[in-house]
């Protein structure tokens, strides 16, 4: 590993000899007025940086590389607009016109490798920003994203949720966090994403393999936090933010400061803290010990310079989670509004610590990615000191890209790519799941990327090697008791897994009214410790569960293919897919028991998930005060050998939006009032030993504005979720075979204020 950190010093010393000092300027107006934009964010992503236009409506943007750069002009009430220009000596003054728009369409996005139009991306990328979250924020920030189409919840409670990515979840879809691989044992139901908002920016969601870029885990997709913007040159700022729920009493505070000097010297911190207790359902009845608590801290450095930039960012983050005893939901109530963590819970604490390298050396660019991850999971019934089930997981990822321009319209990556994990058991728990184990990945991929008005055509090939080893040999695994699947006589076992993936896709826009997406991409996983090595009692999820050392890995082939069609008062657009899976590995019970617990292990089997996602979305310009939405959502998950349903597949689901802008009141600015809808239908498309769920509406309420304070602008948001205090069970709820009902109505305030 020491050789890829001197390799990556050694480009930064390389690309300071090859820059230039290279300025874009422009104008951005009014399409219809031709009148000046003042305050318009004028946006690099390549470069994380921005400025934002003067009174005349001018920018000027400094010390760029000489390559291709994407901007992003963006301003409240106004269309956004994305456009990628060749920056250098002759670049001309760019005059860019905004139309005023209720919604937008188009979004750069970054997580498909190439920095580009989401709207040009072959690969379906969603993105749900910041202020979407802090419109209708949720105790978890998975299920904030659940109202993108195709995208779900597995959740245990308020606290614990899990993305679900169509109909795929678990260990197929991967976290990226400060741009790096984020491991915190996914593996196991009742182990949550383990991020926060705190310090972000916006979210962006891969739908469909993303193995090619990723590497595996990243079969069903990608759910990647992108970092906040940095500060302005020159400038420092910060923000303040707190947050009310009624149902679980809960509260969130967070902070955060950043700044920019004008050496380029850039540097920030967040911190919050969150507190909740039980949850009510929709009969108001208290769910005992849901009650969770969360502390996280996160703070960076870096510099900007005309040869690149570099960051170093790290993130502490702390949860205590209480977990529910079906059997004694009435005595750990205790009393409304307790917060106090009690046995069981989760106790888990997270540090990351990575760096992020650019450097450009002329037309191409390297990217250098590292990080270290050391997760501590603990879960606790018994009380006093002890542990009964404890794993110290520590992972160093790494991630070099280079950047290759071969003409002005076609672009290559070449990168390696890989991670070290080891998992150790404490030797002191009183119940052992999985073995202590070492992973160790390694990769090479290269990608190409052909970019003109109306095309863009990407295709790429990769390879992967990993390598596992488990050892039991210790002896509180003998002790315990605890033997490996098909109990070799050393105590030990190793596999490795490798193959190829493929990728390739195009988008064709022929006009400003339509776009084509078609992607055909493989994706590839290695069967997880838990499906490989469980054997034992896994106390947060009540079930003795059952691995399978000679599971072999599981590789699909999704095909994509998306229509959308826009115009000034509405767009529709419509995605299909079909998504065939080799040695699909699944959870089942078995109807057996182990003293009092339900025996369920993993089994191995071909399968096909089909379905796909349509929305509309209607923006009269004649009444730029209205607008709505709607969109619809499908899967189906079955067996290939007898077509029999697969478990923990998503109903099908349609939202409604619609959206009133109104007049500024006073001191009150830019209000608006915003009702959403989501029917939810029955599930009857059970898997064996699955009880069917019926559906449900869920009503909502969205009001908020900016209130006028002085010289600051406030946030002011105030959200209701199931105003109609529905009674219901989600199909995805890890609760519902206990018949645990969801949340009850809950209504939030959200503050922002900045400074």
């Amino acid at each position: 590993m020491r050789y890829l950190l001197l390799f990556a010093f050694t480009l930064i010393s390389l690309g300071s000899l090859a820059v230039q000092d290279i300025v874009i300027q422009g104008k951005v107006l009014d399409k219809n007025t031709n009148s000046p934009l003042p305050g318009v964010s004028v946006f690099v992503a390549e470069l994380n940086r921005g400025v934002v236009t003067d009174l005349d409506g001018n920018f000027t943007i400094t010390s760029l590389p000489n390559t291709n750069i994407t901007l992003k002009f963006s301003f409240v009430g106004y269309s956004t607009i994305v456009k990628s220009v060749k920056a250098g000596a002759q670049t001309k003054e760019l005059i860019i016109t905004l139309e005023e728009a209720m919604t937008n369409i188009d979004e750069i996005v970054v997580s498909g490798a190439y920095v580009m139009s989401k709207e040009s991306s072959p690969i379906s990328i969603e993105k749900v920003d910041l202020v979407d979250v802090l419109k209708m924020p949720s105790p978890s920030l998975m299920t904030a994203l659940t109202r993108t189409p195709g995208v779900n919840e597995i959740s245990l409670g308020p606290g614990i949720s899990k993305p679900v990515i169509r109909g795929l979840s678990f260990s197929r879809v991967l976290s990226v966090y400060q741009g790096g691989r984020f491991e915190n044992q996914q593996w196991g139901a009742d182990h949550g994403l383990g991020l926060t908002e705190t310090g972000i920016g916006n979210i962006e969601l891969i739908k469909g393999p993303a193995s090619l870029i990723y590497g595996s885990g990243a079969m069903a997709g990608v759910v990647n936090l992108i970092e906040e913007k940095d500060a302005l040159q020159g400038e420092v700022d910060g923000y303040l933010n707190l947050r009310g729920y009624s149902n679980t009493l809960g509260l969130r505070s967070e902070a955060g400061v950043k700044g920019n000097t004008n050496k380029g010297f850039i540097w920030s911190f967040n911190g919050a803290m969150e507190s909740h207790a039980d949850y009510l359902d929709g009969d108001g009845r208290t769910m005992g010990n849901t009650r969770f608590n969360t502390q996280n801290f996160k703070g960076g450095v870096g510099l900007q310079k005309k040869w690149g930039d570099t960051r170093i960012r790290y993130t502490y983050l702390k949860q205590k989670l209480g977990i529910l005893d079906e059997s004694d939901v009435e005595g750990l109530a205790t009393f409304r509004g307790d917060r106090k963590t009690q046995e069981p819970y989760q106790n888990v604490t997270d540090h990351f610590l990575s760096s992020e390298t650019n450097v450009f050396l002329g037309e191409d660019k390297i990217k250098a990615t590292f990080g270290l991850h050391k997760n501590l999971r603990e879960e606790i019934e018994t009380g006093g000191e002890f542990v009964d089930l404890g794993l110290n997981q520590t992972n160093f990822m790494y991630d070099v890209k280079y950047f290759k321009s071969l003409s002005p319209s076609l672009e290559a990556i070449f990168g390696v790519q890989g991670f070290v994990l080891q998992t150790i058991n404490y030797d002191d728990a009183l119940e052992y799941l999985i073995p202590d184990a070492r992973k160790d990945d390694r990769s090479i991929y290269g990608l190409l990327n052909y970019n003109t008005e109306k095309w863009v055509v990407q295709g790429g090939l990769r390879y992967d090697y990993r390598k596992v080893n488990v050892d039991a040999s210790a002896p509180h695994f003998i002790d315990f008791g605890f033997i490996l699947p098909g109990d070799p006589e050393d105590r030990k076992l190793e596999r490795t897994f490798d193959g190829v993936t493929t990728s390739a896709g195009a988008t064709f826009r022929p006009d400003s009214h339509w776009r084509f997406r078609l992607n055909i991409a493989q994706g590839f996983r290695a069967p997880d410790l838990a499906e490989l090595f469980s054997n034992g009692v896994h106390p947060g999820t009540r079930r003795f569960e059952k691995g399978n050392a000679d599971f072999q890995r599981e590789q699909n082939l999704q095909t994509d293919f998306g229509i959308r069609y826009r115009t000034n008062n509405f767009s529709i657009s419509g995605e299909v897919f079909y998504n065939d899976i080799n040695n699909y590995i699944f959870f089942a019970p078995t109807g057996e028991m182990e003293e009092d617990l339900e025996i369920w292990t993993f089994e191995q089997s071909d399968a096909r998930l089909y379905g796909g996602e349509m929305e509309f979305d209607f923006h009269p310009v004649s009444a730029k005060w209205f607008g709505a939405s709607t969109s619809y959502s499908m899967v189906i998950g079955q067996r290939t050998s007898d077509l029999s349903y697969l478990p923990y597949i998503p109903a099908y689901r349609w939202n409604q939006s619609v959206d009133f802008r109104l007049k500024d009141l006073g001191i009150f600015q830019k209000p608006y009032i915003s009702i959403l809808g989501s029917l939810v239908f029955d599930q009857n498309k059970p898997a064996p030993l699955e009880e069917a769920t019926p559906g449900y509406f869920l009503l909502g309420m969205n009001i908020g504005g900016n209130l006028k304070v002085g010289n600051t602008l406030l946030d002011i948001y105030v959200s209701g979720t199931n105003l109609l205090n529905k009674t219901y069970m989600d199909h995805l709820s890890l609760f519902r075979p206990f018949g645990i009902n969801q949340m009850g109505r809950n209504v939030a305030l959200n503050v922002r204020i900045p400074f």
